[in-house]
């Protein structure tokens, strides 16, 4: 009996390390299938333990970040760190695609697969970082959506173990902006990290909408998924150099008896790709300079559309993933002056201009005004488009020749806004009017001072009889003069006009102080009524005194002492004779009476 049970007990052992149902390799131990029951489990981890292995392994290694997680056609950087030589396994048989990596040495590794190119048969092909084999077949299109089992072992004991999510490609979205044509795209290819374009410069001026005017840029924002390495910046028209994808911008309705209009990106330079895959965004920039504005709508609309054909891996057959549309429109545009198209010297040295247009705003315009001939001039002004289509600009004219026409434009835009612009020489020139005047002041109908000065009043006879105070260069109306005398009756006043001395004084002895137009004096005469001359008010009769009677009072005289020298012929009346002299005056005065 004990040799049969000898016998039995070599058999049972023989059967269990001959069948095959796991396989062990140091302590780390392949999962069973289903079918595999505890006991079995149980009887190989007992093998195991009876062999030579240390029970506590001083190796480390392990997977940085968790699980991760990929888009498909994305690549992913997986980071091990390890004390010694350790080996990466991706995925397993039953996965359909298993791939180790080992990786030398100690320290940390990064091992970055590449999804979308995961049908090649050297895994050295999709993998960069370390030493990768490819145990399974190659795959017929690039790795699945799946959870793959990702683990990291030294000397064959596993240390780490994560996930590696392939998630599927998301929907892809576009939305339709425009964008000034002084946005410089190709400047801003490869400004980014890791290969991509600035896209910040463009986020700062595009314009969301569909309606894009001609000459301006129209831009296609699309939200990418899984594009990233496919995207070949040298060749995007869909073929195996392509890798599958093609961007392009095409007409939705040809002309009659032609095909529609197609702009490919990489090959027609108005279109340009900006990738911004740290974002998931592509950015493609159609320049839509020198296009012809059809008269039908639908020959007007453009479709900017990123498709993947069978060449990808992606697909069995050309597949649109996303696309925006566009309207081409024709750019209008306005200007005029701001106060009027006649320029004096004595306006603004700056000559102000406004107008509207249907560009993007932030779209940067010239204006021009251009002398020609004898008077040849050009001056430019400046002008940015605001957010209401509104511009605005102004010009320096305070050197250009006098007494012509200009022209005035916005560049590249003149069929809609040249005009003509009156630079004026004005000639001096006063005039007055008859009137009816106050005695004081006289009114100057209008005058016109190029240079300033003064109004100067005088009367029939070259006499000075005021002037006004003094205007600046200008045209002016109802320039009140003050005379300096009263004037009284109707007579005729002469005005000139007199220029000005230093700091604008009134200097009859300045060289030239008269402005003169053809060969004479610039003057005018009119008649002017002052009022009447006051009359002279009649002296008052003086009242008569009354005579005063003889009194018949006696008169006392006294005989004065003759002075020193005095002839004989200075005596005085005696009294009797004066009283005789006085009754006669007495009888005179009474017979006029």
């Amino acid at each position: 009996m004990s040799r049969i049970r000898y016998l039995l007990t070599l058999v049972v052992v023989l059967s269990v390390l001959t069948s095959g149902v796991t396989s062990a390799a140091g302590d780390r131990v392949e999962p069973a299938s289903p079918e595999t029951d505890a006991d079995t489990r149980a009887t190989v981890a007992a093998i195991g333990d009876s062999q030579a292995y240390s029970d506590v392994d001083e190796g480390d290694a392990s997977i940085s970040g968790g699980d991760i997680t990929v888009t498909r056609g994305d690549e992913v950087t997986i980071t091990v760190s390890h004390s010694d030589p350790a080996t990466l396994t991706i995925g397993g048989e039953d996965y359909g695609f298993n791939v180790t990596v080992d990786l030398g040495g100690s320290g940390t590794s990064e091992v970055v697969l590449d999804t979308r190119r995961t049908t090649a048969a050297d895994a050295g092909e999709f993998i960069e970082g370390g030493s990768a084999t490819l145990h399974s077949k190659p795959l017929d299109e690039p790795m699945k959506p799946a959870r793959y089992p990702l683990s990291v072992d030294i000397d064959g004991v596993e240390r780490d173990v994560t996930i590696l999510n392939v998630e599927a490609r998301a929907e892809m979205s576009g939305e339709s902006y425009r964008a000034p044509s002084s946005f410089e795209p190709t400047e801003h290819l490869g400004e980014g990290e890791d290969g991509d374009a600035a896209v910040d410069p463009l986020q700062e001026v595009m314009i969301a909408g569909t309606n894009v005017t001609r000459r301006d840029y129209a831009v296609a924002k699309f939200e990418e998924s899984g594009l990233e390495t496919a995207l070949n910046p040298d060749n995007l028209t869909g073929t195996s150099a392509s890798n599958g994808l093609k961007i392009s911008v095409k007409q939705e309705r040809g002309h009659p008896n032609e095909n529609a209009l197609e702009y490919v990106a990489t090959e027609s330079s108005r279109v340009t790709v900006l990738p911004n895959f740290a974002d998931d965004e592509i950015y493609v920039v159609w320049n839509t300079r020198g296009l012809e504005v059809a008269s039908r709508p639908d020959r007007n609309r453009y479709h900017a559309t990123i498709t993947l054909t069978a060449k990808s891996g992606f697909v069995e057959e050309e597949t649109t993933l996303a696309t925006t549309e566009f309207d081409l429109r024709a750019s209008t545009m306005s200007l005029s002056p701001v106060n009027d198209s006649v320029h004096y010297p004595w306006d603004n040295e700056t000559f102000a201009v406004e107008g509207r247009t249907n560009r993007v705003p932030g779209t940067p315009l010239e204006v021009r005004l251009r002398g020609y001939e004898a008077n040849s001039f050009l001056e430019l002004g400046n002008a940015t488009v605001d957010s209401n289509g509104s511009f605005e600009s102004s010009l320096n004219v305070s050197s250009v020749p006098r007494g012509t026409n200009a022209t005035l434009w916005v560049y590249n835009h003149s069929s809609q806004t040249s005009q003509r612009i009156y630079l004026v020489a004005p000639d001096p020139e006063v005039t007055i009017a008859d009137q009816t005047a106050n005695g004081t002041t006289v009114t100057i109908e209008r005058a016109e001072i190029p240079e300033g000065g003064f109004v100067y009043l005088e009367d029939a006879d070259g006499e000075s009889i005021g002037r006004s105070d003094y205007l600046e260069p200008g045209e002016y109306t109802n320039v009140t003069a003050e005379l300096s005398t009263p004037l009284f009756e109707s007579q005729p006043v002469r005005v000139e006009m007199r220029r000005a001395g230093e700091d604008q004084s009134y200097d009859p002895d300045a060289d030239p102080y008269v402005y003169s137009g053809n060969d004479s004096v610039v003057n005018d005469t009119a008649d002017v009524a002052f009022p009447q001359a006051p009359t002279e008010t009649a002296s008052p009769t003086a009242t008569a005194t009354p005579t005063p009677t003889a009194t018949p009072y006696p008169v006392v005289t006294r005989t004065a002492l003759a002075p020193s020298g005095a002839s004989e012929s200075s005596l005085p009346l005696s009294p009797a004779v004066a009283i005789v002299a006085l009754l006669g005056v007495g009888a005179f005065l009474a017979r006029r009476r």
